[in-house]
């Protein structure tokens, strides 16, 4: 699919789907207790339908038909948009905080402010001009710090928002937790063990790559030592190994479901389009370490040898 497509389609379906979740409240006055703290008036959730199908919801289908034509207000629509998005998501996150209840609000409206931001970041000024795979141009003080935040805010939001989200819904449903000898020590360490390859891979990318390791500043040397000599993919490896530890240490099943997920979705939507970025920059370089080594399962005795010293020189 071309960057328009995928942009208009995402935003045809937020639009509607704002749509049917309060056509839901509405109609299911029961439901709106899921989504606001237990504190706050029956209907206090309902005030904001105005603000939320007008900006949001209307503003979602607009803007797509605006995407898939490629109307010259478009291109700024959609980031105004995701500025919008994130007014609601942090008033929710802020309400979650103060009362420790509806996470799943939270996590929601997080979910449509981070996919609206990245939709804004392919976005591109013509249809077919996909943004979102950008040489990193920044000091590497600058990288550093980039790379922290980037980090903070995925932790944040994929291994605390969403799964306090789902916990919450799972004691909606009055779902068992799992529950067994050791549970937390084994879990605690699984998780330090995911953090710390995932703070090694970002690093490495920084000190090697002089980039990060989001798209939209991307590396600008392949980089094939550190962690990256052992797998491809060490920080998504990371990632999905962190969203199991969690699970596991907060007893859910749900949650550690939900990291599953995330194998499929990076796997197939994610991975093809940035190996396609670096086929492109880096060509039989990246060919030659694609071959050698795997996506997922680590090579323990990688075969790339000193060949990894020549291709992280370029």
């Amino acid at each position: 699919m071309k960057p328009r497509d995928i942009i208009a389609a995402y935003f045809f379906v937020q639009g509607f789907t704002v749509f049917a979740w309060w056509l839901m409240l509405f109609a299911v006055r029961k439901s709106v207790v899921w989504f606001q703290p237990r504190e706050w008036p029956s209907d206090a959730l309902l005030s904001f339908w105005l603000a939320d199908l007008g900006l949001i919801g209307l503003g979602s289908v607009i803007i797509a038909v605006g995407v898939w034509k490629e109307l010259d207000w478009a291109f700024t629509a959609v980031r105004c948009l995701a500025a919008i998005c994130w007014y609601p998501a942090l008033f929710c996150l802020a309400s979650s905080l103060k009362a420790d209840q509806a996470w799943i609000a939270t996590a929601l409206m997080v979910s449509m402010a981070g996919l609206s931001t990245a939709m804004a970041t392919i976005q591109g000024k013509t249809g077919d001009d996909p943004r979102a795979f950008r040489v990193a141009r920044m000091s590497e003080l600058n990288l550093l710090l980039a790379t922290l935040l980037q980090i903070i805010v995925f932790w944040g939001t994929f291994l605390w928002i969403l799964p306090m989200g789902i916990i919450e819904l799972e004691q909606y449903l009055q779902w068992e937790r799992l529950n067994h000898a050791f549970q937390t020590p084994m879990a605690s360490v699984l998780l330090l063990l995911a953090s710390c390859l995932g703070l090694w891979s970002g690093f490495t990318m920084v000190s090697l790559g002089q980039g990060t390791p989001l798209p939209t500043a991307a590396a600008q040397r392949l980089v094939v030592k550190g962690p990256y000599r052992f797998v491809r993919n060490p920080m998504a490896l990371a990632g999905i190994v962190q969203g199991i530890a969690v699970g596991w240490l907060l007893g859910s099943s749900a949650v550690i479901a939900y990291a599953f997920v995330g194998i499929f979705a990076w796997h197939f939507l994610v991975r093809p389009l940035e190996e396609k970025d670096l086929m492109k920059r880096f060509g039989e370089d990246y060919q030659r370490y694609r071959n050698r080594v795997r996506v997922w399962i680590p090579t323990i005795h990688s075969p790339v040898g000193d060949e990894n010293e020549r291709m992280s020189l370029r």
